[in-house]
């Protein structure tokens, strides 16, 4: 089972959503707008990914996915921006400018913002695979992806495509990376146009040779085609490239809309002629195509979140220099909520150094990365001016009113509504302290690790309660 998430779309431009539950209601401020300040996409209202929140609502919603059932895969569908006149969300723009000390609406052809946007796009897509493998190591991770006019000629022809250029959806950087498993082009093309059937087939060689170690599936769009011309795509697909290299496989849009007569009114919902002529071509089930990364791993991930001691606010532009044996091996930039991740690190001991602009830098010396798990570690810039517990059973010995920071703790409880109190435990004990959060945050849920800061009450039987708190969230592990 790989579930499918439609993931930049939040609600239809036709109207707004009435449950004052759904994320528009309680978090407008996440919605894109464009370059004129308009908000209503080709696909309604939608997310920003150069929000926190938005990087953050998103990235929890998909790991509660995979925290709460049993799944195979996680598939990304609409994970980019819809072009490269949006992305304009007011935060966004300011995180730019303060990053580049720059003033003003960028451009929408500036070289460095449509670098933003793409930046944006792949922060959450790194920080869910890093969190959710971590969660389940053999999950697998997929998309659908932008394959918008002719295949690019060379690898360096990628950067002139849609895809990159003007959605900003870098997928072929994501397999480099390794954040994502699975690439699943929609090369969706009428093989009865010429030039549509060129299209088809230089994108088809292009994922075959461009696949970096990862797996690439060859997306065909049927819908638009009939069931000869989607098995002469299904042909070309699985054919090797010139250069000698292979996709894993096809996969089809869509088993409703089966082929391209008949469906402009509506979808066919059954169609025993297409099925059959998949079946007498495909013959025997195979299995699926193995991830040796998931199935033998040698490497693990390492993440974690950089953050003021002094305010718990996530430092936003930080640098993290990843050595091993004094070399630098990985340099990463944290995300608007300090959040950082390098996936895929041969397993081992490495150090890290954090350095961020007006804070002085901090060095973790040993930092033991596993293979096929992954290490989540707070990173705290600056002196701590409360009181860091180490074991919540130490917080019996502090006296009234002593401001206190908890790190890497965890959730006890679901932690649904604001007026609650937020109960966390250690990460190994069975001890607890009740904090009431002084600012509105996202929901927390059993399980979560956070870091907590607040001042100390105690109460008249002896127990205490962190009061005026402010949490950041760590994460699903």
């Amino acid at each position: 089972v790989h579930v499918w998430v439609n993931c930049h779309p939040l609600w239809p431009g036709s109207s707004w959503p009435n449950d004052p539950r759904h994320i528009l209601n309680r978090f407008p401020e996440i919605q894109t707008e464009n370059v004129n300040g308009e908000r209503i996409t080709e696909v309604g209202y939608g997310m920003d990914w150069g929000h926190p929140l938005a990087n953050e609502w998103f990235a929890r919603v998909v790991l509660d996915i995979v925290s709460r059932y049993d799944i195979d895969g996680i598939h990304f569908d609409y994970i980019r921006y819809t072009g490269e006149r949006w992305g304009y969300n007011p935060v966004s723009v300011a995180r730019f400018n303060r990053r580049y000390g720059r003033t003003g609406k960028p451009d929408p052809t500036d070289p460095l913002w449509k670098q933003w946007r793409r930046d944006q796009v792949s922060a959450v897509v790194r920080k869910i695979y890093a969190q959710a493998t971590a969660l389940k190591p053999r999950l697998k991770v997929s998309g659908a992806l932008i394959t918008w006019g002719d295949g690019p000629q060379t690898s360096d022809d990628w950067v002139n495509r849609s895809a990159y250029r003007a959605v900003f959806q870098d997928w072929q950087g994501w397999l480099k990376e390794g954040i994502l498993d699975m690439a699943i082009p929609m090369v969706y093309y009428d093989e009865s146009n010429p030039s549509r059937a060129a299209f088809f087939r230089n994108w088809a060689t292009f994922l075959k040779d461009h696949q970096h170690g990862r797996i690439g599936v060859v997306g065909i769009g049927n819908y638009l085609n009939s069931i000869e011309n989607t098995l002469k795509q299904v042909e070309f697909a699985r054919a090797p490239s010139p250069a000698g290299n292979r996709a894993y496989g096809v996969n089809f849009f869509s088993y409703a809309a089966t082929t391209g007569v008949g469906t402009e009114e509506g979808s066919r919902r059954y169609d025993e002629a297409f099925y059959r002529a998949l079946g007498d071509y495909f013959g025997a089930w195979v299995p699926t195509p193995p991830m040796a990364w998931k199935l033998a791993p040698t490497a693990g991930h390492l993440m974690g979140a950089v953050l003021d001691a002094r305010t718990l606010t996530p430092v936003d532009g930080a640098t993290v220099e990843v050595y091993r044996e004094g070399s630098l091996v990985r340099t990463l930039t944290t995300d608007g909520n300090g959040f950082f991740a390098a996936v895929h690190l041969p397993a081992g001991v490495y150090a890290l150094i954090a350095r961020a602009e007006g804070l002085p830098a901090r060095s973790l010396g040993t930092v033991w990365v596993t293979a096929g798990l992954g290490v989540n570690l707070p990173v705290l810039l600056g002196e701590a001016e409360a009181h860091i517990v180490r074991r919540i059973e130490s917080l019996a010995a502090l006296p009234d009113g002593t401001p206190v920071l908890l790190l890497n703790k965890v959730v006890a409880a679901d932690w649904l509504q604001p007026d609650a109190l937020l109960q966390i435990r250690d990460a190994l004990g069975e001890a607890t302290v009740a904090a009431r959060v002084d600012a509105p945050t996202l929901p927390l849920l059993q399980g979560d690790r956070a870091a907590v800061l607040g001042t100390l009450r105690k109460q008249s039987d002896g127990t205490g309660v962190i009061e005026q708190a402010r949490v950041h969230w760590l994460g699903a592990l």
